[in-house]
Order: structure tokens, then sequence, then C-alpha cells
């Protein structure tokens, strides 16, 4: 035990020096200080073992548990990164970031910005609506899309399809939203189009075609390879429980 215990304050020096020189953060200094073992773990695999190896499964999971750790992370390193050289790209990673911690109104001025800059590229303008969706300003995400309809008629985005259709039924522009959902439903590679759908048919009274497709949406998750059923799942406990609520009360 002595030994073990002298080995794990060497381990701990080691990787505080490697903490200091690489130029790490701080608090990784503290996590391997005050939680020895499980810090040296975490440290090892997510730090050093990318580095030696440059392994992108682990540095991705590495990744993932920084964001766990430290969710504003990667906020604060694109806000450096703008300060440091104000660019369209820039502004862009930010305000994905933004909109990824709900800081809607933010990542609306910055890709205002862009476009101000004379960039119309339809990404920008796909991640404008987005945000501005967020910010519950569906009109402006709606006419936004329409922009990117109308200025890149070749442009495709199944997301942005979506984003579309949630936009008028937030509007309250039910038969349209109907339509672009029963779109989707045939097109998107997932399941929460179909859920949309029928929750909003559901909710217009239309029970039996409601149950169609939600049943539907069970029967192919079921025949569907694991990998899909996990990624799916969410939408799946929505389909069933929506489902519950379409079935017609009992004589």
């Amino acid at each position: 035990m002595p030994i073990l215990g002298g080995l794990l304050v060497l381990i701990q020096i080691a990787f505080a020096i490697h903490v200091i020189r690489s130029g790490r953060e701080m608090y990784w200094l503290y996590l391997i200080l005050f939680l020895p073992g499980i810090g040296c773990a975490i440290y090892f695999f997510t730090q050093v073992m990318p580095d030696m190896q440059n392994n992108y499964t682990v540095r991705k999971a590495g990744n993932r548990l920084l964001k766990a750790m430290d969710p504003a992370r990667e906020l604060r390193h694109r806000k450096d990164e703008l300060e440091i050289a104000d660019t369209v790209e820039n502004r862009v990673k930010l305000a994905d970031e933004c909109i990824e911690a709900g800081f809607h109104d933010e990542a609306i001025n910055l890709l205002q910005r862009c476009q101000q800059n004379g960039h119309d590229d339809p990404d920008i303008l796909l991640k404008l609506a987005q945000a501005q969706y967020g910010a519950d300003q569906y009109q402006a995400s709606v006419d936004t899309l329409d922009t990117l309809i109308s200025t890149h008629p070749n442009f495709r985005s199944h997301d942005g399809h979506l984003l579309y259709a949630r936009g008028l039924e937030a509007l309250g522009n039910i038969p349209q939203a109907l339509e672009e959902y029963q779109a989707l439903a045939t097109s998107f590679p997932g399941e929460e189009a179909r859920w949309r759908y029928a929750r909003l048919l559901q909710q217009q009274g239309q029970n039996g075609r409601a149950r169609q497709v939600l049943e539907e949406i069970l029967l192919r998750v079921k025949r569907a390879p694991k990998y899909y059923r996990r990624k799916e799942q969410e939408w799946v406990k929505q389909a069933e429980q929506t489902l519950k609520d379409t079935r017609p009360p009992s004589a």
C-alpha cells in the first residue's frame, strides 16, 4: 500500500507539471490534487492519451466529459477567438455555441452582423432562422426561411424543412403546417417529424389518421437496427404517449 500511495503521488506530480507546461485550465490541477485517483484517471484518458495517440474517439469522449464538467468552456473559447479575429467564421462558430447554450438573442445579433457584411450563405440563414425560433420570433424565423428558399432554391435541409413546419404551427397556420409535416413524414431521417405530424393531427381532432402515423412510427422503429432505436428513443416515448392520448375511451 505505501508503494501504491507513493506511485500515486508521483503520478499527481507528473500530471500537475503537465497541466502547467501545456497551459491547460487550472481546474485540472485542482481535480488532480483533490481527487487524486479519479482525477488522475480522467486527466489521463481525456488529455494525455489523446495527445499521445491522437485518438479521435477518445478525444470525442473527452470533449463530452469536458462539456459536462464545464458547459461554458467552449463558449468562452469561441468568444476569445472572436476577440482575436473578428471574422465571419468565428462569428458563426460563436453563434452555434450561443444557440446550444440558449443565448438566442446573442446568436441573432452575430448572424445578422454576418449578413451585413454581404454574406448570404444558406447555412448562415438557416442558423439565423433557428436562433429566431429559439427566441420565440416565429414570424421572423419563417420569413428568414422564405428568404433562404427564394435565394437558394437548390439548397436542401431536412432540419430547415422541419423548422419551417414548426414555425408555421407556432404561428397558427395549421393547414400549411400539416402540409409541410405530411411532406416530411416520408422524407425526414428520423421520427421527430412524423411524431410532430401525428400530434398536430391529434390536436385537430383527426385521431384516426394520428393513430395510423403513430403506429407506423412504432412498427418502423421495432424493425429498425438497434442503433436507430437508441437514437430515436425520445420520439418513440413521445409516440407511445400520444398514441395513448388518441385512443378512444373504453365503453
